[in-house]
């Protein structure tokens, strides 16, 4: 991914303000703001699914790049009276998967391979997560974008899924955008961090600059120092 110069204005109101950014193949980006602060747009015009108004994107050096993308943005779509795996067959026939067997694969990424014919308007909300994770990895795609994944997730199912993004790209060289309002949340996660404030990109940091940012310690000043 290469972003140039890229903003998004809505009624005279920057959104997004100059954002310059690439991301690598391998890494887990942790893209960190409050809530409001840019986010969820910045991964929109990322995908094609909202315009810039300024400033260009480059997905895979424009080669197929859609196909090679999976994603989540905001809530998960599901059709509520389906089953997890019938949610997974009309996305497999949507995306022109032809592998039905990749389904009982991503469920058991997920950890959903036990749910059976529970309607998906019965999930909890960590269980719509989960599916929606599912169903961005049906085309097991080089780039995953996901819009705050690990919301509602309980701490058990946080560890799981946290893992899963660690297999993804040590075994298949996966990159991962991830979302969140959350820094500590992230923190295990993530080994490079984007933080966006009111539009504007204005930091990126690697895991081990982060922890030198955040070091805490104590300062002890005296008068006489040999005493």
């Amino acid at each position: 991914v290469r972003i140039e110069q890229l903003t998004k204005t809505y009624k005279d109101i920057n959104v997004l303000e100059n954002i310059n950014l690439q991301l690598q193949k391998g890494k887990i980006y942790g893209l960190i703001g409050m809530n409001g602060a840019g986010k969820t747009t910045l991964m929109k015009c990322m995908l094609n699914l909202s315009t810039p108004s300024e400033g260009t994107i480059t997905l895979f050096n424009n080669n197929d790049a859609l196909k090679r993308i999976g994603m989540m943005i905001e809530a998960p779509a599901f059709f509520e009276q389906m089953n997890a795996k019938q949610n997974l067959e009309y996305y497999r026939k949507l995306k022109g998967i032809p592998n039905k067997g990749r389904i009982d694969e991503v469920l058991q990424l997920v950890g959903l391979e036990n749910v059976n014919n529970k309607q998906t308007k019965n999930f909890s909300l960590g269980m719509k997560q989960r599916l929606g994770i599912a169903i961005a990895l049906l085309s097991k795609p080089e780039l995953l974008v996901l819009d705050e994944p690990i919301n509602g997730l309980d701490p058990k199912g946080v560890v799981a899924i946290r893992n899963l993004f660690k297999q993804l790209v040590e075994e298949h060289g996966m990159t991962i955008l991830l979302s969140s309002h959350n820094l500590p949340e992230l923190y295990q996660t993530a080994s490079d961090y984007l933080f966006i404030h009111q539009g504007k990109l204005i930091k990126q940091l690697t895991l081990q600059e982060l922890e030198e940012s955040c070091r805490q310690y104590i300062a002890i000043e005296c008068e006489n120092p040999a005493q």
